[in-house]
């Protein structure tokens, strides 16, 4: 089975782009001196707060079949082109979820909200 990819009309918006990557790390306090930090991963996931913009509303609900039915509701892993890295990556939507709202004055242009995870940077 081929991976899904984001389909292309679907773009990721650089502006509220979030990155934020989980600890590798242990840390214990300690009774005395400073806490101890010892590596028990060596990969770690990061999770990316995106806004991904659909122009029509006819891709809108091409983007929704797709969600439904290639990722089986966002619990599979996708191909997407990162707008920061300028680089293609793997990911799977967090907790199989987002929101979509109508963009500005733009009839049938939609934003749609997420949290997206993927191994490493």
């Amino acid at each position: 089975m081929t991976t899904p990819t984001l389909p292309s009309y679907a773009k990721l918006l650089r502006s509220g782009y979030q990155h934020q990557r989980e600890s590798a790390l242990l840390r214990t306090d300690m009774e005395s001196g400073p806490p101890k930090q010892v590596m028990v991963r060596s990969r770690v996931m990061v999770t990316r707060t995106v806004s991904i913009y659909i122009p029509t509303k006819a891709d809108f609900e091409a983007f929704e079949l797709w969600y439904s039915g290639e990722i089986k509701e966002g619990a599979l892993w996708f191909t997407y082109f990162d707008p920061v890295s300028q680089s293609t990556k793997l990911a799977r939507f967090v907790g199989g979820g987002y929101s979509a709202r109508l963009r500005g004055n733009v009839y049938g242009a939609w934003v749609i909200s997420a949290k997206i995870e993927s191994w490493g940077s």
